[in-house]
């Protein structure tokens, strides 16, 4: 019963990604099965969407994070079912223990994430994530909505390593190199 959900769940985002006019890149085996995923841009409430088909497509069970507010009945029924990850935004410290304790728990597990927070511009990004991932030991892989060629890409991962501005640099460049400008200089620590 199982095979015959993943191949519809399959088969669900591969129409839905036909329907946008869109396409998506399968994420590499050789990253494993715990990860946290961050997606760039964050410009659309459709990037929800975009994300439930892409761990169709994939055939991985992601949790996204949402703010706790969403739980209520009767969305609650469906974020369970999507196995979303509720988290307090007002307890900042202890949003990255949730998410790390979550990765402890479960033997598959991928966090997924828009470090800009919100659809706004933003002058800065949350670095939450780096956190989870160094906390976790996961790796962080590179999601972007490209756009101009209309394909929802994987443009790589990283394990974190002991500076996050290091880190943070290099996901600067990542994204910049793919022709995306993150707002992270002001997220770099003096």
């Amino acid at each position: 019963m199982r095979c015959i959900a993943t191949w519809l769940k399959y088969w669900i985002g591969m129409i839905f990604f036909k329907i946008q006019g869109w396409s998506c890149e399968i994420v590499p085996k050789e990253i494993g099965n715990k990860y946290m995923l961050i997606g760039f841009p964050h410009n659309t409430n459709m990037d929800a969407f975009f994300g439930i088909a892409f761990s169709f497509v994939n055939r991985v069970q992601t949790s996204p994070m949402i703010k706790k507010e969403w739980m209520f009945w009767p969305m609650s029924i469906g974020f369970k079912m999507l196995h979303v990850l509720p988290v307090d935004r007002n307890a900042a410290g202890d949003m990255v223990d949730q998410v790390v304790d979550a990765f402890a728990e479960r033997d598959k597990f991928i966090a997924v994430i828009f470090p800009e927070g919100t659809r706004k511009d933003v002058t800065r990004i949350k670095t939450g994530f780096w956190h989870i991932a160094s906390k976790a030991n996961v790796p962080i892989v590179f999601l972007y909505k490209d756009a101009r060629t209309k394909r929802v890409r994987i443009l790589g991962h990283l394990f974190t390593g002991p500076s996050k501005n290091d880190d943070l640099i290099k996901i600067i460049d990542v994204y910049r190199d793919a022709g995306y400008e993150i707002p992270l200089e002001k997220s770099l620590e003096p």
